[in-house]
Formats: C-alpha cells, structure tokens, sequence
C-alpha cells in the first residue's frame, strides 16, 4: 500500500469514527432572513432584542431583518404584514383584532394571525406628583396621554375601570394622543397630566420629580393580567413557511426560558442600546416587568376576558368575532 492510500484510508476512517460518535465536522448554517417589525416602546418588547443579542435567533437558523415601529404608530405593524411588506410583527394585538373582524363579517377569512403571546400585565398609570390620587374619582376630567386610542394600555385601563363600575366617559378622561418617549416632557410641560404606558416610562418620569406612579399592573385586577404583545403574522405567508416561523418562536421560547438566568446588568445594558433611557432607570423597572412568553391558550382566555369584552363592548369588533379569528396557535406546532 502506498503512503498516499494509507493516509487517505486512516483519514477515511477517522471520518467515520467521527460520524458514529456524534463528532462530525460542522459546517455554518445558512440563517433565514426574516422581516420582522419591531413595536419599539418599552420594555414589554425587550425579548426580541435579547433573542438577538444573546445569540438565540442565530441559534435557530434564523437573521431577522428588523424594522423599528415607533410607539404610536403601531397600526402600522399589522398593515406592513396584511400588505407583505413585513413577514411578522411583533408589538400589540387590537389593531390585529379590527382588521380580522372586520374581514369575518364579510365572509373573508381573518388574513391575520397571533402565533404566541406575551407581556402579561404591563400597563401603569402616572400622575403629575402635584395631583392628588386616593381613588378614581381624583382622575376625573384629567387629560391622559395614550400611545394612540387603539392602544392595548388604554384597552387594559377601560377594562379596569369597567370592573371598578365606571368609564373613561363617566370619568370625563380626555385622551391625548402621544409617543411613549414624549410622554414624560408632555407630562412636565403640562401638556397632559397623566399617562398610560409600560416600563421603563413611567419610571424615567418618576424620576423626574414630577410625576407619580398611582396604578401598578398588580392593582389593576384581572385586567393588569393580560397580554400586551403578539407575535403577528399573516396565515397565508405562516402556511408557506412554516418551518421558518417554528424557528422563529422557538427562538423567543428559548429566550423565555433563558430570561431569569440572564444577569439583570445584562437585560439593563440591551434595554438601554434598543429602547433607550438611563440605565438606573431601566435597572428600577425591572423587577415590574415580564417580557417573556406565556402558554398561548391560557393566555389567549385571558386576553379575551379583557382586551376582546372590551373592544366588543365598544363596537370595535363584531359581537361574533371569536378567539379562532385571532388565535392559530396550530401554526407553530
């Protein structure tokens, strides 16, 4: 035998050894780029900035190409997907909700679909620090800056006052339009004088000096419970990529599970680089916040006992929209 045939057969075989112990040369993977709209508004959305940095999509095959949505505009999320200009979204679920019923009322299928949820319990009210707050009729006539007048925050607190007994009518609220970030100037300057929103807004106007934290999602009943985020896509994309969109959420899985092992300096630091703020005040809202998934059909119960009875009460959706029309978790099994 030669020398060449004898090192090529030892090289052979050292291959096959290899094959048979699980050792075989690796090779990079090929990562699915994913067009994914981000709702960039508080720390109920840090997962999928974590996912990334921690290495969790690229684990699953998966590079996401993603577009910021300003908070305030997170209409526009559903509308990127519904038009093909987005592959998922990730932000709130009632703008989601309208645009299904309003396709099952006139015999369409629902073209949206919400795969897996998250952020149970996220929505805080603040006050100026100068306003008094023993009850709700201390809020009466305040004007209430909201991140739009579909937002998910202003859904939760209507169903909170419904369990009270009362309405943002009763009440005489006047809601005001305004972006996450400008909430706390809006508020200083006397623009408004309170707001709904997440963290970590309520806490960077906290810090102010000039503002109060007065309703927590852990004094807010049932309705400080719910989801605030979806996982959003359309059926039609969902059905022809399947295998794409279970790597996706298996990604945010992980993530979810990885979540309380991940130093808090660690969360601090990807908060501050992607939703920005200070990081002392990031670091104050964490222990408020849960950004990680939660089980889909339990989950979705809720979200109905709240967000829908809500939407449904107001006309904003039809009397005989139901959870099929929202929900497909089959689209990830």
């Amino acid at each position: 035998m030669t020398l060449f045939k004898s090192i090529n057969r030892r090289l052979l075989l050292s291959s096959a050894a290899l094959l048979m112990i699980g050792g075989a040369p690796s090779f990079s993977q090929e990562l699915t780029k994913v067009k994914v709209g981000w709702l960039r508004s508080s720390l109920s959305l840090v997962l999928h900035p974590i996912a990334m940095e921690e290495g969790f999509y690229k684990k699953n095959g998966i590079e996401p190409l993603t577009k910021i949505v300003r908070s305030g505009d997170g209409s526009i999320g559903p509308q990127s997907v519904l038009q093909g200009e987005l592959e998922i979204y990730i932000g709130v679920i009632s703008d989601v909700a309208k645009i299904n019923s309003e396709a099952s009322e006139t015999g369409m299928q629902p073209p949206l679909a919400v795969v897996a949820l998250g952020s149970p319990g996220a929505t805080n009210l603040v006050l100026k620090s100068s306003l008094p707050f023993n009850g709700l009729d201390d809020i009466k006539g305040l004007r209430i800056g909201v991140s739009s007048l579909g937002s998910a925050h202003l859904v939760t607190f209507r169903q909170y006052l419904a369990e009270k007994g009362t309405t943002v009518e009763k009440l005489g609220l006047r809601l005001v339009a305004v972006g996450g970030g400008d909430m706390p100037p809006a508020l200083i300057s006397g623009q408004i004088d309170g707001f709904l929103h997440s963290q970590p807004t309520p806490a960077i106007a906290v810090a102010t000096g000039q503002a109060k934290l007065v309703l927590a999602p852990n004094q807010m009943g049932i309705a400080g419970t719910s989801p605030n985020v979806g996982i959003i896509v359309s059926r039609k994309w969902a059905s022809a990529n399947k295998a794409t969109l279970v790597k996706f959420v298996n990604a945010l899985r992980e993530t979810t599970d990885a979540y309380p092992s991940i130093p808090k300096e660690r969360i601090v630091k990807i908060a501050v680089t992607h939703l920005g703020g200070e990081p002392d005040q990031i670091a104050g809202s964490y222990d408020s916040v849960d950004p990680r998934l939660v089980p889909g059909p339990k989950g979705a119960d809720t979200y109905w006992s709240v967000e829908m009875a809500a939407m449904k009460e107001r006309g904003e959706v039809g009397k005989n929209f139901q959870q099929k029309d929202l929900f497909d978790f089959g689209l990830i099994q």
